[in-house]
Protein backbone atom coordinates (compact mmCIF):
# COMPACT_ATOMS: atom_id res chain seq x y z
CA UNK A 1 0.00 0.00 0.00
CA UNK A 2 1.61 3.43 -1.07
CA UNK A 3 2.51 5.07 2.66
CA UNK A 4 3.09 8.42 0.56
CA UNK A 5 1.56 11.92 2.50
CA UNK A 6 -0.98 13.06 0.51
CA UNK A 7 -0.67 17.00 -1.05
CA UNK A 8 -2.92 19.17 1.10
CA UNK A 9 -3.62 21.04 -2.45
CA UNK A 10 -6.27 19.96 -5.21
CA UNK A 11 -5.54 17.24 -7.26
CA UNK A 12 -5.10 19.94 -10.50
CA UNK A 13 -4.00 23.14 -10.85
CA UNK A 14 -6.00 24.38 -14.54
CA UNK A 15 -3.89 27.27 -16.12
CA UNK A 16 -5.68 29.66 -18.99
CA UNK A 17 -4.80 32.27 -20.98
CA UNK A 18 -7.05 34.80 -19.98
CA UNK A 19 -9.67 35.64 -22.88
CA UNK A 20 -10.33 39.34 -23.17
CA UNK A 21 -13.82 40.92 -24.19
CA UNK A 22 -14.74 44.21 -25.36
CA UNK A 23 -18.32 43.53 -25.34
CA UNK A 24 -20.16 45.00 -21.91
CA UNK A 25 -21.68 42.56 -19.45
CA UNK A 26 -19.99 39.34 -21.62
CA UNK A 27 -18.80 36.66 -19.02
CA UNK A 28 -15.36 36.08 -20.02
CA UNK A 29 -13.74 32.74 -20.21
CA UNK A 30 -16.90 31.31 -19.34
CA UNK A 31 -15.84 28.43 -21.38
CA UNK A 32 -13.01 27.54 -19.84
CA UNK A 33 -14.79 27.65 -16.53
CA UNK A 34 -17.08 25.38 -18.09
CA UNK A 35 -14.58 22.92 -18.78
CA UNK A 36 -13.01 23.27 -15.12
CA UNK A 37 -16.58 22.32 -13.57
CA UNK A 38 -16.77 19.07 -15.76
CA UNK A 39 -13.01 17.88 -14.90
CA UNK A 40 -13.88 18.91 -11.81
CA UNK A 41 -17.64 16.48 -11.35
CA UNK A 42 -15.68 13.77 -12.81
CA UNK A 43 -12.85 13.78 -10.36
CA UNK A 44 -15.43 13.97 -7.56
CA UNK A 45 -17.09 10.85 -8.94
CA UNK A 46 -13.92 9.04 -9.29
CA UNK A 47 -12.14 9.53 -6.18
CA UNK A 48 -13.16 9.57 -2.16
CA UNK A 49 -12.65 13.37 -1.84
CA UNK A 50 -15.29 14.86 0.11
CA UNK A 51 -14.14 18.41 -0.25
CA UNK A 52 -14.98 19.56 -3.90
CA UNK A 53 -12.38 22.60 -3.52
CA UNK A 54 -9.70 19.53 -3.57
CA UNK A 55 -10.93 18.61 -7.24
CA UNK A 56 -9.18 21.54 -8.69
CA UNK A 57 -8.32 24.96 -8.83
CA UNK A 58 -8.53 27.87 -10.94
CA UNK A 59 -7.89 31.67 -10.59
CA UNK A 60 -11.82 32.76 -11.61
CA UNK A 61 -13.51 34.39 -9.05
CA UNK A 62 -10.56 35.77 -6.79
CA UNK A 63 -11.55 38.97 -5.74
CA UNK A 64 -8.73 41.34 -4.52
CA UNK A 65 -5.21 41.63 -5.76
CA UNK A 66 -3.19 40.01 -2.51
CA UNK A 67 -5.73 37.44 -1.93
CA UNK A 68 -5.35 36.72 -6.01
CA UNK A 69 -1.74 36.21 -5.46
CA UNK A 70 -1.97 34.22 -2.21
CA UNK A 71 -4.01 32.13 -3.70
CA UNK A 72 -2.29 31.44 -6.72
CA UNK A 73 0.98 30.80 -4.90
CA UNK A 74 -0.84 28.45 -2.33
CA UNK A 75 -2.34 26.19 -5.35
CA UNK A 76 0.56 26.20 -7.60
CA UNK A 77 2.62 24.90 -4.33
CA UNK A 78 0.27 22.62 -3.07
CA UNK A 79 -1.06 20.88 -6.19
CA UNK A 80 -0.57 17.30 -7.62
CA UNK A 81 -0.60 17.78 -11.54
CA UNK A 82 -0.27 21.09 -13.62
CA UNK A 83 -2.86 21.13 -16.35
CA UNK A 84 -1.94 23.57 -18.88
CA UNK A 85 -4.48 25.17 -21.72
CA UNK A 86 -2.82 25.36 -24.77
CA UNK A 87 -3.41 27.69 -26.82
CA UNK A 88 -1.45 30.70 -29.23
CA UNK A 89 -2.79 32.93 -26.51
CA UNK A 90 -1.38 30.69 -23.75
CA UNK A 91 2.56 31.03 -24.64
CA UNK A 92 2.05 34.66 -24.99
CA UNK A 93 0.95 35.19 -21.05
CA UNK A 94 3.29 36.43 -18.96
CA UNK A 95 0.80 35.10 -16.30
CA UNK A 96 0.94 31.62 -17.80
CA UNK A 97 4.35 31.80 -18.05
CA UNK A 98 4.98 32.62 -14.55
CA UNK A 99 2.68 29.67 -13.39
CA UNK A 100 4.31 27.07 -15.41
CA UNK A 101 7.70 27.95 -14.02
CA UNK A 102 6.06 27.84 -10.43
CA UNK A 103 5.02 24.31 -11.19
CA UNK A 104 8.36 23.31 -12.93
CA UNK A 105 10.81 24.39 -9.97
CA UNK A 106 8.84 22.08 -7.91
CA UNK A 107 9.02 19.20 -10.55
CA UNK A 108 12.46 19.95 -10.50
CA UNK A 109 13.17 18.71 -6.74
CA UNK A 110 12.13 15.41 -7.87
CA UNK A 111 14.21 14.46 -10.50
CA UNK A 112 15.28 10.88 -10.84
CA UNK A 113 18.03 8.34 -11.10
CA UNK A 114 17.15 8.89 -15.20
CA UNK A 115 17.55 12.20 -14.92
CA UNK A 116 13.53 12.46 -15.55
CA UNK A 117 11.11 14.42 -13.43
CA UNK A 118 7.43 13.08 -12.81
CA UNK A 119 5.08 13.31 -15.34
CA UNK A 120 2.83 15.62 -13.33
CA UNK A 121 2.05 18.53 -16.21
CA UNK A 122 -1.12 16.99 -18.25
CA UNK A 123 -1.38 19.68 -21.51
CA UNK A 124 -4.73 19.88 -22.98
CA UNK A 125 -5.59 22.12 -26.29
CA UNK A 126 -7.84 24.33 -26.02
CA UNK A 127 -7.25 25.33 -29.76
CA UNK A 128 -5.67 23.26 -32.29
CA UNK A 129 -1.18 24.13 -32.34
CA UNK A 130 1.37 23.05 -34.48
CA UNK A 131 3.85 20.92 -32.32
CA UNK A 132 7.09 22.59 -33.40
CA UNK A 133 5.33 26.29 -32.97
CA UNK A 134 5.48 25.17 -29.12
CA UNK A 135 7.93 26.73 -26.86
CA UNK A 136 10.84 24.62 -25.60
CA UNK A 137 9.15 24.55 -22.18
CA UNK A 138 6.24 22.52 -23.74
CA UNK A 139 8.32 20.36 -26.36
CA UNK A 140 9.73 18.65 -23.62
CA UNK A 141 6.19 17.13 -22.19
CA UNK A 142 4.35 14.40 -23.42
CA UNK A 143 0.59 13.88 -24.69
CA UNK A 144 -1.31 11.93 -25.74
CA UNK A 145 -4.67 12.67 -27.33
CA UNK A 146 -5.66 9.43 -28.90
CA UNK A 147 -7.80 8.70 -26.57
CA UNK A 148 -9.74 12.29 -25.97
CA UNK A 149 -11.00 11.30 -29.65
CA UNK A 150 -10.09 12.80 -33.34
CA UNK A 151 -12.80 15.82 -33.31
CA UNK A 152 -10.67 16.95 -30.18
CA UNK A 153 -7.38 16.65 -31.73
CA UNK A 154 -8.75 18.98 -34.78
CA UNK A 155 -10.59 21.57 -32.74
CA UNK A 156 -9.49 21.28 -29.16
CA UNK A 157 -11.81 21.83 -26.20
CA UNK A 158 -12.80 25.33 -26.91
CA UNK A 159 -14.88 23.67 -30.37
CA UNK A 160 -15.90 21.11 -28.68
CA UNK A 161 -17.58 23.09 -25.95
CA UNK A 162 -18.41 25.86 -28.43
CA UNK A 163 -20.62 23.75 -30.69
CA UNK A 164 -23.65 21.64 -29.54
CA UNK A 165 -23.13 19.07 -32.21
CA UNK A 166 -19.69 18.21 -30.78
CA UNK A 167 -21.46 17.25 -27.23
CA UNK A 168 -20.60 13.60 -27.56
CA UNK A 169 -16.86 14.13 -28.40
CA UNK A 170 -16.62 16.63 -25.98
CA UNK A 171 -17.76 14.20 -22.75
CA UNK A 172 -15.61 11.48 -24.41
CA UNK A 173 -12.74 13.97 -24.24
CA UNK A 174 -13.50 15.81 -20.77
CA UNK A 175 -13.57 12.28 -19.33
CA UNK A 176 -10.56 10.58 -20.72
CA UNK A 177 -8.46 13.86 -19.04
CA UNK A 178 -10.11 13.74 -15.61
CA UNK A 179 -9.11 10.02 -15.84
CA UNK A 180 -5.80 11.08 -16.74
CA UNK A 181 -5.74 13.39 -13.76
CA UNK A 182 -6.38 11.09 -11.65
CA UNK A 183 -4.12 8.58 -12.78
CA UNK A 184 -0.95 11.04 -12.08
CA UNK A 185 -2.49 12.57 -9.12
CA UNK A 186 -2.76 8.61 -7.05
CA UNK A 187 0.55 7.36 -8.30
CA UNK A 188 2.76 10.91 -8.79
CA UNK A 189 3.96 12.29 -5.42
CA UNK A 190 5.28 15.92 -5.59
CA UNK A 191 6.08 17.68 -2.29
CA UNK A 192 4.24 20.94 -1.61
CA UNK A 193 6.59 23.91 -1.47
CA UNK A 194 6.79 27.43 -0.02
CA UNK A 195 5.10 30.13 -1.47
CA UNK A 196 6.60 31.30 -4.31
CA UNK A 197 6.45 35.85 -4.77
CA UNK A 198 4.53 34.91 -8.27
CA UNK A 199 4.79 38.49 -9.70
CA UNK A 200 8.95 37.88 -9.60
CA UNK A 201 8.92 34.54 -11.55
CA UNK A 202 10.29 34.85 -15.05
CA UNK A 203 7.96 32.88 -17.74
CA UNK A 204 8.85 29.90 -18.67
CA UNK A 205 7.74 30.56 -22.67
CA UNK A 206 10.65 33.61 -22.96
CA UNK A 207 11.71 31.56 -26.12
CA UNK A 208 7.88 31.39 -27.71
CA UNK A 209 7.84 34.08 -30.63
CA UNK A 210 4.57 35.93 -31.52
CA UNK A 211 3.95 37.69 -34.65
CA UNK A 212 4.89 40.64 -33.92
CA UNK A 213 7.59 42.14 -30.75
CA UNK A 214 6.08 44.69 -28.81
CA UNK A 215 7.82 47.78 -26.07
CA UNK A 216 5.11 48.17 -23.75
CA UNK A 217 6.69 50.73 -20.74
CA UNK A 218 5.06 51.44 -17.44
CA UNK A 219 5.25 54.81 -16.07
CA UNK A 220 4.02 54.25 -12.75
CA UNK A 221 5.76 54.90 -9.33
CA UNK A 222 6.48 51.84 -7.14
CA UNK A 223 5.56 52.00 -3.36
CA UNK A 224 8.92 53.47 -2.38
CA UNK A 225 8.55 56.32 -4.47
CA UNK A 226 4.94 57.49 -3.81
CA UNK A 227 4.18 60.51 -2.54
CA UNK A 228 3.35 60.34 1.39
CA UNK A 229 -0.11 61.17 1.21
CA UNK A 230 -1.19 58.85 -1.75
CA UNK A 231 -3.05 55.49 -0.71
CA UNK A 232 -0.92 52.62 -1.48
CA UNK A 233 -4.32 50.63 -2.61
CA UNK A 234 -3.42 50.85 -6.48
CA UNK A 235 0.48 50.65 -6.25
CA UNK A 236 2.46 47.49 -6.18
CA UNK A 237 6.60 46.76 -5.34
CA UNK A 238 7.18 47.27 -8.78
CA UNK A 239 5.95 49.75 -11.48
CA UNK A 240 4.21 46.73 -13.19
CA UNK A 241 1.95 46.17 -10.49
CA UNK A 242 0.51 49.17 -10.49
CA UNK A 243 -3.29 49.34 -11.68
CA UNK A 244 -5.61 52.90 -11.21
CA UNK A 245 -8.92 50.72 -11.36
CA UNK A 246 -7.97 48.30 -9.15
CA UNK A 247 -11.23 46.46 -7.60
CA UNK A 248 -12.92 43.42 -5.86
CA UNK A 249 -13.79 42.62 -10.04
CA UNK A 250 -10.42 44.33 -11.08
CA UNK A 251 -7.61 42.59 -9.06
CA UNK A 252 -4.71 42.15 -11.67
CA UNK A 253 -2.32 44.97 -12.53
CA UNK A 254 -3.10 46.89 -15.61
CA UNK A 255 -0.02 45.71 -17.15
CA UNK A 256 -1.21 41.98 -17.29
CA UNK A 257 -4.56 42.71 -18.49
CA UNK A 258 -2.59 44.76 -21.24
CA UNK A 259 -0.10 42.11 -22.17
CA UNK A 260 -3.14 39.70 -22.86
CA UNK A 261 -4.50 42.12 -25.01
CA UNK A 262 -1.69 42.74 -27.02
CA UNK A 263 -1.14 39.02 -27.21
CA UNK A 264 -5.00 39.04 -28.71
CA UNK A 265 -3.86 41.12 -31.49
CA UNK A 266 -0.56 39.23 -32.23
CA UNK A 267 2.02 40.95 -30.02
CA UNK A 268 4.64 39.48 -27.61
CA UNK A 269 5.11 42.17 -25.37
CA UNK A 270 8.72 43.52 -23.83
CA UNK A 271 7.42 44.63 -20.34
CA UNK A 272 9.89 47.59 -18.50
CA UNK A 273 9.73 50.78 -16.64
CA UNK A 274 10.56 54.32 -18.34
CA UNK A 275 14.07 53.19 -16.99
CA UNK A 276 14.48 50.60 -18.68
CA UNK A 277 13.48 51.64 -22.36
CA UNK A 278 14.38 55.43 -21.95
CA UNK A 279 17.68 54.42 -23.05
CA UNK A 280 16.90 52.45 -26.00
CA UNK A 281 14.18 55.33 -27.22
CA UNK A 282 17.14 57.60 -26.52
CA UNK A 283 19.42 56.24 -28.94
CA UNK A 284 16.91 54.99 -31.69
CA UNK A 285 16.11 57.42 -33.64
CA UNK A 286 14.05 54.98 -36.31
CA UNK A 287 11.59 52.71 -34.95
CA UNK A 288 12.99 48.27 -33.89
CA UNK A 289 9.63 47.89 -32.91
CA UNK A 290 6.13 49.26 -32.13
CA UNK A 291 6.04 50.63 -28.68
CA UNK A 292 2.70 51.69 -26.25
CA UNK A 293 3.29 53.54 -23.18
CA UNK A 294 0.79 53.49 -20.22
CA UNK A 295 1.54 56.46 -17.93
CA UNK A 296 -0.22 57.23 -14.21
CA UNK A 297 -0.76 60.77 -13.47
CA UNK A 298 0.52 60.51 -10.10
CA UNK A 299 4.10 59.90 -11.67
CA UNK A 300 4.91 63.42 -11.99
CA UNK A 301 4.93 64.00 -8.56
CA UNK A 302 8.70 62.37 -8.41
CA UNK A 303 10.91 64.51 -9.79
CA UNK A 304 12.75 61.33 -11.76
CA UNK A 305 9.56 60.80 -13.51
CA UNK A 306 9.51 64.31 -14.67
CA UNK A 307 12.99 64.51 -16.19
CA UNK A 308 12.24 61.13 -17.55
CA UNK A 309 9.22 62.10 -19.30
CA UNK A 310 10.64 65.78 -20.11
CA UNK A 311 13.71 63.34 -22.10
CA UNK A 312 11.19 61.07 -24.23
CA UNK A 313 8.52 64.28 -25.40
CA UNK A 314 11.81 66.04 -26.29
CA UNK A 315 12.62 62.10 -28.43
CA UNK A 316 9.03 63.07 -30.59
CA UNK A 317 8.99 58.89 -31.26
CA UNK A 318 6.02 58.60 -33.77
CA UNK A 319 5.89 55.39 -33.51
CA UNK A 320 5.50 55.18 -29.34
CA UNK A 321 1.81 55.12 -28.36
CA UNK A 322 0.69 56.91 -25.40
CA UNK A 323 -1.96 56.16 -22.97
CA UNK A 324 -2.85 58.14 -19.87
CA UNK A 325 -5.69 56.36 -17.51
CA UNK A 326 -7.37 57.94 -14.84
CA UNK A 327 -9.95 57.03 -12.12
CA UNK A 328 -11.78 59.96 -10.89
CA UNK A 329 -13.85 57.66 -8.66
CA UNK A 330 -11.23 57.53 -6.73
CA UNK A 331 -11.31 60.55 -4.35
CA UNK A 332 -7.40 61.79 -4.22
CA UNK A 333 -7.14 61.63 -8.15
CA UNK A 334 -10.39 63.63 -8.49
CA UNK A 335 -9.37 66.31 -6.13
CA UNK A 336 -5.49 66.81 -7.80
CA UNK A 337 -6.63 66.18 -11.26
CA UNK A 338 -5.97 69.96 -11.68
CA UNK A 339 -2.73 69.86 -10.71
CA UNK A 340 -1.51 66.62 -12.16
CA UNK A 341 -2.97 67.46 -15.66
CA UNK A 342 -0.88 71.01 -15.08
CA UNK A 343 2.05 68.95 -14.72
CA UNK A 344 1.86 66.39 -17.38
CA UNK A 345 1.01 69.25 -20.09
CA UNK A 346 4.64 70.90 -18.66
CA UNK A 347 6.60 67.64 -19.43
CA UNK A 348 4.47 66.10 -22.39
CA UNK A 349 3.45 69.50 -23.95
CA UNK A 350 1.72 68.83 -27.34
CA UNK A 351 2.26 65.24 -26.85
CA UNK A 352 -1.13 64.87 -24.62
CA UNK A 353 -3.27 66.49 -27.50
CA UNK A 354 -1.48 64.74 -30.38
CA UNK A 355 -3.03 61.55 -32.14
CA UNK A 356 -0.71 59.30 -30.73
CA UNK A 357 -1.94 59.89 -27.46
CA UNK A 358 -4.89 58.74 -25.80
CA UNK A 359 -6.40 59.96 -22.11
CA UNK A 360 -9.08 57.20 -20.49
CA UNK A 361 -11.42 57.56 -17.44
CA UNK A 362 -12.34 53.74 -17.01
CA UNK A 363 -11.02 50.32 -17.26
CA UNK A 364 -13.36 49.72 -19.98
CA UNK A 365 -12.38 52.66 -22.00
CA UNK A 366 -8.66 51.50 -21.66
CA UNK A 367 -9.31 47.99 -23.04
CA UNK A 368 -10.87 49.98 -26.01
CA UNK A 369 -8.17 52.11 -26.34
CA UNK A 370 -5.10 49.70 -26.18
CA UNK A 371 -6.31 48.21 -29.66
CA UNK A 372 -6.21 51.48 -31.22
CA UNK A 373 -3.04 52.56 -29.59
CA UNK A 374 -1.26 49.53 -30.95
CA UNK A 375 -2.59 50.27 -34.29
CA UNK A 376 -1.19 53.75 -33.82
CA UNK A 377 2.36 52.57 -33.07
CA UNK A 378 2.17 49.85 -35.81
CA UNK A 379 1.13 52.20 -38.53
CA UNK A 380 4.15 54.42 -37.77
CA UNK A 381 6.86 51.29 -36.85
CA UNK A 382 5.94 50.13 -40.64
CA UNK A 383 6.14 54.07 -42.60
CA UNK A 384 9.68 53.76 -40.33
CA UNK A 385 12.93 51.60 -41.69
CA UNK A 386 13.77 49.31 -38.64
CA UNK A 387 17.54 49.40 -37.30
CA UNK A 388 19.54 47.08 -37.27
CA UNK A 389 19.53 43.48 -39.63
CA UNK A 390 17.82 41.27 -36.86
CA UNK A 391 14.29 43.01 -37.18
CA UNK A 392 12.11 41.39 -39.27
CA UNK A 393 9.47 43.39 -41.31
CA UNK A 394 6.72 41.53 -42.08
CA UNK A 395 4.48 41.78 -45.36
CA UNK A 396 1.58 43.42 -45.33
CA UNK A 397 -0.80 40.78 -45.62
CA UNK A 398 0.71 39.03 -42.25
CA UNK A 399 -0.28 42.73 -40.19
CA UNK A 400 -2.72 41.80 -37.31
CA UNK A 401 -6.25 43.11 -37.64
CA UNK A 402 -6.16 45.29 -34.97
CA UNK A 403 -10.27 45.87 -34.66
CA UNK A 404 -11.89 46.09 -31.58
CA UNK A 405 -14.20 43.02 -31.61
CA UNK A 406 -16.91 44.75 -29.58
CA UNK A 407 -16.95 47.29 -32.14
CA UNK A 408 -16.71 49.80 -29.60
Amino acid sequence: MDQRPTSPGPYFFLSYAHTPTHVPHRRANKWVAKLFSDLCEHILQLTNLTDPAQAGFMDIGLRSGQLWQERLAEALATCRVFVPLYSPRYFESLNCGREWTAFARRLSNHVGPDGQAPEAIIPAWWTPMAPESLPLAAKGIQFANEQLGARYREEGFYGLAKLAARRTQYQIATWELANRIVFAAQNTWIRPSERLDFESLPSAFLDHKAERPLRLTIVAPDLARLPLDRTAYYYGRACEEWNPYRSEDNARSLCSYAVDIAAAHGFRARIGSLADHLPDLRESEKADRPSVMIIDPWAVTHPGFLTALSDFDKLRRGWVSVIVPWNLDDEQTREQEPELRQALEKVLGERLTDPHTETVTSFAAFRRALPDALGRATNQFLVIPPIGKDIPVEPKTQRPRLMDPGGG
